[in-house]
């Protein structure tokens, strides 16, 4: 198609005029029954998407709707992300129930007489606008290139957002954690009889090590390793089995990978320097569940007031990771000195 392009790295400095916008009309859009119903929004973006898929006969990741000043533009405009890193500009047949629909769609934005342009983005979960007057004047229509790739989808840029993670957190990796076994296990041992807990006996989690390995690309701590040579979990407590280690290791990377750079760092909050700025990393390993999706974990990337197998608190109720105590004996000695252990609340407490 000729108004179908693929992404490349000089799609950044296209102009208007190197687009072409074939008419599409959308014969997905039903009767409009009630345009005071809430969920109209939502109809309508799914039946705009519908109908652009039906075009390009490829599924859209994302789409921008450009609506007309009425001044200088009168057409509504449509650029779709589609998969395969491809992008496919229409310009919309205003039939009568396209405007019946775009009325209602745009009531909220247009507070006078006068209509102000502005750009729906639309995904399957995706619904937002915004004016067009947040960008420099005609830069939709003039640097159209520069303009569409605020919008590009992660995964047109998927190499590069993964190198500029790799890139950021490269300096702060140091997987040369000591581990003392000898001195683990009697901090373990003391804390097992002063609190008179349960121990789990001990299984081999050579397969875990493994799963862990080939999907983290880097060994699985030993120090880590030592410890679970002492436990299989301990009950009523949070500290956790390997294999619940490694599942939840699993969703927290599984975050990390989605999410980019910009998502993850957190500028606004700090920790003395010992932590990384991050909601999350591959190099923080969870062991002790505090629950609510929050744990105490083993960090492999400390920031430069850090120190190398630290043990840090994160979560779902943490924008990022602070140091709870300078090694796994350590944290062991810290919970010893507690007199209620099943109670874990003070170790979010900032």
């Amino acid at each position: 198609m000729r108004n179908c392009i693929a992404y490349n790295e000089a799609f950044v400095d296209k102009k208007w005029t190197d687009f072409q916008f074939e008419t599409l009309e959308i014969e997905t859009l039903p009767p409009l029954e009630d345009p005071e119903n809430f969920r109209n929004s939502f109809t309508f973006r799914d039946a705009l998407l519908e109908a652009v898929e039906n075009n390009a006969q490829k599924p859209v990741i994302k789409l921008l709707l450009l609506t007309p000043d009425f001044v200088f533009q009168f057409s509504y405009y449509v650029i779709a992300f589609l998969e395969g890193k491809e992008i496919l500009t229409v310009e919309l047949k205003q039939e009568e129930r396209f405007k019946d629909w775009i009325k209602v769609i745009t009531s909220d934005s247009r507070k006078s007489e006068k209509s102000y342009p502005q750009i729906f983005q639309f995904g399957t979960s995706q619904y937002s606008s915004q004016p067009a007057s947040n960008f420099e004047k005609d830069f939709i229509y003039i640097d159209t290139g520069a303009f569409l790739y605020k919008f590009i989808p992660n995964e047109f840029i998927a190499e590069k957002l993964k190198k500029e993670k790799a890139d950021f957190i490269r300096p702060f990796v140091n997987l040369n954690v000591p581990s003392d076994l000898k001195a683990l296990a009697e901090a373990f041992r003391k804390l097992i009889e002063a609190k008179n807990l349960e121990v789990t006996v001990p299984v081999a989690n050579d397969a875990v090590y493994e799963a862990f390995e080939k999907q983290a690309g880097f060994a699985f701590p030993q120090v880590l390793k030592d410890f679970f040579t002492l436990h299989n979990g301990v009950k009523n407590t949070a500290f956790m089995t390997a294999e619940a280690m490694l599942n939840e290791w699993k969703q927290w990377n599984d975050i990390y990978e989605e999410w980019t750079q910009e998502d993850l760092l957190d500028t606004y909050s700090t920790n003395e320097g010992k932590v990384l700025l991050m909601y999350t990393t591959p190099y923080w390993i969870p062991f002790f569940d505090l629950g609510n999706g929050n744990f105490i974990g083993l960090d492999l990337a400390p920031a430069e007031k850090g120190t190398p197998g630290q043990i840090i608190r994160f979560g779902a109720d943490q924008e990022i990771g602070y140091q709870q105590a300078e090694s796994l004996d350590a944290f062991l000695k810290q919970l010893l000195q507690e007199e209620e252990i099943v109670d874990w609340e003070w170790l979010l407490a900032e």
